[in-house]
C-alpha cells in the first residue's frame, strides 16, 4: 500500500495490528492504544506533533504474525531505539534484516518496505519519527549549516546511532509523565537535543577522518564487527582478534572503521556497553556490581564513574530516578 506521509501510515499500521484507542488514557495529539485481547496483549502511545515529529513508545506482544508492505511517498528520518529483538524488515531490494537491540536509524527514499512481527515474540521501542522539511530547517537556522551540509549530518546520524548521549534521551521520552503543552514543549527539546548531537559529533570527526576506499565486502566484514562486540559486550577484544574477525589488516581494519562509524573502535565499543547499561538499568533488577560485570567492567566504581561522566547521573540514581517515574 502506499502513502503520502507517515503520519498516515502508523495509523493504518495500529489498524492492522488490532490497537483499540483508550479514550479515558489519551489526550489531544497524545493518543494511547491497546492491543485487542483477542490479538495480543500491551500498548502504543502515539504522539503527533504536526508537521515536525512523532513519537511512538510500544511495549506488546502480538498473538498472530504480523507483516505489512508498504511505499510512504514523505521524506523523513526515523530513529528508533529497540529493547527486544523480535522483529525484522526489508527495504527495496535489500535483504532481510533482523532488528537487534540498540539504537537504529533510518531515512526514508520512498523504497519498498516490508516490516515484520513474529507471534508472541515481544515487541519494545520507542520511535523518534521526525520530517524531512523540520530537521533540514532547524539545522539551517541553528548550525547555519547548508543544505549539502545537513544531508550530511542525517545521514552521519543513520549510520552512527551510537552517540551514547542519543540513549539517553530516549530513556528520557519513554519515562516524561508531563501532558499536555508540557509534554510537546519537552519532546520538541529532546528532538533538537538529538539534532543537535547530530551535528556536533558530525562535525568533530571531519577534520580526523581518513579516507578509505571501502566496497560491500568490506562494510559487510565491520558489519561482522559490530555483531561480534554487540554479542561479547562483557569481553575484551583486541584489534588483532577484532581485525582477524573483519579479514582486514589491523591497520586498515581501525582505519576502516572509523571511516564507517566516524569514531574509534576503543569510543564506539564503550558507547555500546553504556547504552546496553542503561538498558539493563531500566528492564532488570541486577545489581549495579552484576551490571558492570554485563557491560566489561570488573570494577564497579570504575564502572559507576565512566556512566556518571558520560550520563551526569550515577547509576544508583539513575535507577532510582526512573523507577519514581514509573
Amino acid at each position: 500500500m502506499i502513502y503520502d506521509t507517515v503520519y498516515q501510515y502508523y495509523l493504518n499500521s495500529i489498524e492492522d495490528m488490532n490497537f483499540i484507542l483508550v479514550p479515558e488514557l489519551s489526550h489531544p495529539n497524545d493518543y494511547y492504544y491497546k492491543v485487542a485481547e483477542k490479538y495480543g496483549k500491551g500498548s502504543m502511545r502515539f504522539i503527533v506533533c504536526e508537521n515536525k515529529f512523532l513519537i511512538i513508545i510500544a511495549d506488546y506482544t502480538p498473538y498472530i504474525d504480523f507483516e505489512k508492505t508498504s511505499i510512504i511517498n514523505e521524506n523523513y528520518l526515523e530513529m528508533c531505539q529497540f529493547s527486544t529483538a523480535s522483529s525484522s524488515f526489508k527495504l527495496g531490494k535489500t535483504k532481510t534484516r533482523k532488528v537487534n537491540t540498540g539504537i537504529f536509524s533510518y531515512i526514508n527514499n520512498s523504497k519498498k518496505i516490508i516490516v515484520y512481527c513474529k507471534k508472541d515474540q515481544p515487541v519494545k521501542f520507542t520511535k523518534i519519527i521526525v520530517t524531512e522539511d523540520y530537521y533540514k530547517h532547524y539545522l539551517s537556522n541553528s548550525f547555519s549549516t547548508e543544505v549539502n551540509e545537513v544531508k550530511k549530518i542525517i545521514k552521519y546520524l543513520a549510520m552512527s546511532p551510537n552517540i551514547p548521549e542519543l540513549s539517553f534521551a530516549f530513556q528520557q521520552i519513554e519515562s516524561c509523565s508531563a501532558v499536555g503543552k508540557f509534554l510537546f514543549i519537552y519532546l520538541e527539546g529532546k528532538v533538537m537535543e538529538v539534532l543537535g548531537l547530530a551535528a556536533e559529533s558530525y562535525n568533530k570527526t571531519l577534520a580526523s577522518t581518513q579516507n578509505v576506499k571501502l566496497n560491500k565486502k568490506d562494510i559487510n566484514a565491520l558489519k561482522r564487527v559490530i555483531k561480534y562486540l554487540k554479542d561479547n559486550y562483557a569481553a575484551y577484544p583486541s584489534i588483532s582478534k577484532l581485525a582477524k574477525v573483519a579479514n582486514m589488516s589491523e591497520t586498515r581494519f581501525q582505519l576502516a572503521f572509523k571511516q564507517q562509524y566516524k569514531t574509534t573502535l576503543y569510543e564506539y565499543f564503550k558507547n555500546l556497553r553504556m547504552n546496553y547499561a542503561l538498558q539493563l538499568l531500566n528492564e532488570t533488577n541486577y545489581s549495579i556490581k552484576e551490571i558492570a560485570l554485563k557491560v566489561g567492567y570488573r570494577n564497579s566504581g570504575h564502572f559507576a564513574g565512566i556512566f556518571k561522566k558520560r550520563y551526569g547521573i550515577t547509576p544508583k540514581r539513575y535507577r532510582d530516578t526512573q523507577q519514581r517515574l514509573l
